[in-house]
């Protein structure tokens, strides 16, 4: 049980207090239901040695005394023999740990009732009594499962026990060549100062802290600080009693369980995407396939049908390119950070206009591309083909009828960005209006047949998974221009 009790007070630093607290003479510790099996502390033996009985075999029993506040009280009666009992005021204490309660019962009065007709007393002197009671500390010190240091108005480390050595690797010897500053994480000394300066005050009584220190070997130790201040009859502050709980290897396992979460969201975003391409993308080959087929079917001019047979073949050859994009979503094991290549922009620009050059012409649209055949921008591939295609696609929808319409696309770099500049001088958006909606899923801004309200949602949400972002300016029946920057290291 003593085991336990110390593996305990490693968890539950409340416990610890209570036991700092309340334990002057000593304590019982045991597991509810489980009273035959019970640690003592030797301050509660050494207590009742005074009496002169023998203390091989007792038994106790809690009980609750009849109180008129709120609060319940408790005495403990301490079977010796059939003959002998002790009757002592307790406080109590129950940890839960796992699906097992255990309980803790401090004496921290001196008054003791005697049921026997024969015990004679032992006195104790003021010299006696204060070695029990310091080495009752010395021992609750020295064998705590958490670290415990008593430590100089300057920072030094006056005393440390045998976990504070484990926990920061450093001997009794060498800690006590150094201050706690010496060996706190720079980013977490001010806070701490701080408390120290109001706790010498008098402003607080004691303060609780989650700090970082360096072990000896350099690695980072995480651990909750409980400090109080220890002051002379005069209410000078003599130095502090610091208690420190390692939570190093539950920070850890935090730590693990945050990256795990954040590659489920990066998949889950993934597979998003992987949906709104299919749903989306994918229609716009469809739609392509079902233009080309009409046209063939309307055409007797064999030149021509070979002509459209070959954009077929094109708008083939680029469905079959979607499709291995998305295979390359669906088997990504790490986040999309780890997945991004470098890609050549104009290679991809080129690439998605002759797919729907076909469109162009028959909206009578000019594009005109400027772009350096150097630039590469850091991407997943299917998350660039997608975008592109959003945002050239859509200058072409939506251009005006009555003007002769152009798509101008440019790129340029700067240290941080490549930027991706997609204007038309098409029937533009209405900003005042719908500039806060310009990304929402299903929002539309023309009456056109095809519009779902998707591709710019689509786009938007491409852009961000990459780092990148996007930028908009248009006016109605004037055009547009897009703005895309996505990094390029």
């Amino acid at each position: 049980m003593k085991n336990k009790l110390y593996n305990l007070i490693g968890k539950h630093v409340e416990l610890f207090n209570f036991i700092q607290q309340y334990s002057i003479f000593g304590y019982i510790f045991y597991e509810e239901g489980q009273k035959e099996n019970f640690y003592t502390h030797p301050s509660l033996l050494q207590h009742l040695k005074k009496y002169n009985v023998s203390l091989a075999n007792f038994s106790f029993k809690l009980e609750t005394e009849t109180s008129l506040g709120s609060k319940k009280k408790y005495r403990v009666r301490i079977i010796i023999d059939e003959e002998t009992e002790f009757i002592k005021k307790a406080k109590k204490i129950e940890i839960v740990d796992g699906n097992l309660t255990y309980i803790l019962l401090a004496f921290h009065k001196k008054s003791i009732k005697i049921n026997s007709p024969n015990v004679s007393i032992k006195s104790f002197s003021i010299e006696e009594k204060l070695k029990i009671s310091q080495k009752a500390f010395s021992s609750n010190f020295e064998n705590a499962a958490i670290g415990m240091a008593i430590i100089s108005l300057d920072g030094t480390w006056k005393n440390v026990n045998s976990a504070i050595s484990s926990m920061l690797g450093y001997t009794k010897k060498e800690l006590s060549k150094l201050t706690f500053q010496d060996i706190t994480h720079p980013e977490d000394l001010n806070i701490d100062l701080q408390f120290l300066e109001q706790l010498i005050a008098g402003e607080i009584p004691h303060y609780h802290l989650e700090k970082r220190y360096f072990h000896k070997s350099g690695s980072l130790v995480y651990g909750i600080l409980a400090v109080s201040i220890v002051r002379d009859d005069n209410d000078a502050p003599l130095y502090f009693i610091s208690q420190i709980v390692d939570i190093t290897d539950r920070k850890n396992v935090e730590k693990e369980i945050k990256k795990l979460l954040k590659t489920s969201k990066d998949q889950n975003g993934r597979l998003r995407n992987f949906a709104h391409i299919v749903s989306h993308n994918l229609r716009s080959h469809s739609g392509n396939f079902s233009m080309l087929l009409d046209i063939l079917d309307d055409e007797t001019d064999e030149n021509q049908r070979a002509e459209i047979i070959s954009h077929l073949k094109v708008a083939a050859n680029h469905l079959k390119e979607t499709i291995l994009h998305l295979n390359e979503i669906v088997t990504m094991n790490n986040t999309i950070h780890d997945n991004l290549i470098p890609i050549n922009l104009l290679k991809e620009v080129n690439s998605i206009i002759k797919g729907i050059k076909l469109n162009a012409n028959q909206l009578s649209v000019i594009i005109n591309v400027n772009i350096s055949p150097e630039i590469e921008v850091l991407a997943i591939k299917a998350y660039l083909n997608s975008i592109l295609m959003n945002f050239i696609t859509n200058g072409i929808k939506y251009s005006d009828p009555n003007k002769e319409s152009f798509l101008n696309i440019t790129a340029s770099k700067n240290r941080e960005f490549v930027i991706i500049k997609i204007t038309d001088n098409g029937l533009g958006i209405d900003l005042e209006k719908h500039g806060d909606k310009i990304f929402g899923m299903y929002k539309t801004f023309h009456k056109h047949e095809d519009a779902k309200g998707i591709g710019l949602f689509i786009a938007k949400n491409q852009i961000d998974a990459l780092n990148g972002k996007v930028t908009v300016k248009s006016k109605v029946k004037i055009g547009t221009t897009f703005k895309i920057f996505l990094k390029h290291e």
